[in-house]
């Protein structure tokens, strides 16, 4: 049986700045990505990696060409159908972005509390996430005394 791609890029361009600083990024990149399947992307720096991925996340919509993630077009997408389609893929960034201030529990719950439809007992939840990437004993240890499995928890 054939898997239909979760990824699908076809003739993508992509630009920074406008006008007479307007500078290409991406030049027709074409790719499709299965189901559980592994892709490495090598390059050198400013090469576009970091923006096509930026892309692929749903972090910004695409600009020219088509960009389909889990069925859905990215290419002139809204922020509001970006958040929608955030709020179905994971995505860990290099730099995690926790906050080195509060608790494994505390940056997780600040991330959940984003989601509209979790108004209720976010504590408990928080911890259950916490579990669920084996920091369950972790949950008042601060970031720099964990391991990436927190960004995992936070991102739900």
């Amino acid at each position: 049986m054939l898997q239909e791609p979760v990824i699908v890029v076809k003739n993508l361009n992509h630009y920074f700045g406008a006008g007479n600083l307007r500078k290409q990024v991406l030049f027709d990149i074409n790719l499709d990505i299965k189901p559980g399947e592994i892709v490495i992307m090598t390059g050198p720096s400013g090469a576009g990696k970091t923006t096509l991925l930026t892309l692929m996340g749903g972090l910004r919509s695409a600009q020219e060409g088509s960009l389909k993630i889990l069925g859905q077009e990215i290419c002139g997408a809204s922020k509001q159908q970006l958040t929608q389609l955030r709020c179905q893929i994971g995505y860990i960034f290099q730099a995690h972005n926790l906050l080195t201030f509060l608790t494994a529990k505390q940056n997780v719950r600040m991330s959940l509390e984003l989601h509209d439809k979790l108004l209720q007992d976010l504590d408990a939840q928080a911890i259950t996430r916490l579990e669920a990437v084996g920091l369950g004993d972790r949950t008042d240890y601060y970031p720099e005394n964990l391991s990436g499995k927190l960004r995992l928890a936070a991102c739900g």
